[in-house]
């Protein structure tokens, strides 16, 4: 097993290699291309830009180079904020994970009630009336 200081030299190598590797438009795509390492998992993340669909090489650069026994896995983001998981499985074909389709509709509403609380409260203090 490998220790934590040479997956994150392995991890900055291949996030570096994808760099040079980004179609270049804005800027904005090399600079979304990063790692984190927690908990023994490795993410690589990357915003999905453009109508290459195949922004970078970071994914063959990750399969090709990240040691066996290693877990990993690579959030592509876009400009929306509509997020997908894409993991290797043991097989080595990718699993896809949408992972925001399901937050956002239950999440809103909690949020819209949670303000109008606060909102509540404060008018209270505050000794005004309310509607």
């Amino acid at each position: 097993m490998l220790e934590d200081k040479e997956v994150k030299k392995i991890a900055q190598n291949i996030v570096n290699i994808s760099k040079r590797s980004a179609h270049v438009d804005t800027g904005a795509l090399r600079r979304s291309i990063s790692y984190t390492y927690v908990r023994e998992v490795v993410i690589f993340r990357e915003l999905f830009y453009g109508q290459f669909y195949e922004n970078s090489l970071l994914e063959k650069n990750a399969r090709r180079l990240m040691p066996n026994g290693t877990e990993w896995k690579i959030v592509y983001t876009n400009f929306g904020g509509e997020t997908v998981e894409i993991t290797p499985t043991r097989k080595g074909r990718a699993s896809q994970i949408s992972i925001l389709k399901n937050l956002t509709s239950g999440t809103t509403n909690k949020i819209k009630a949670l303000i109008a609380r606060n909102k509540a409260k404060k008018l209270k203090a505050n000794g005004e009336a309310t509607d």
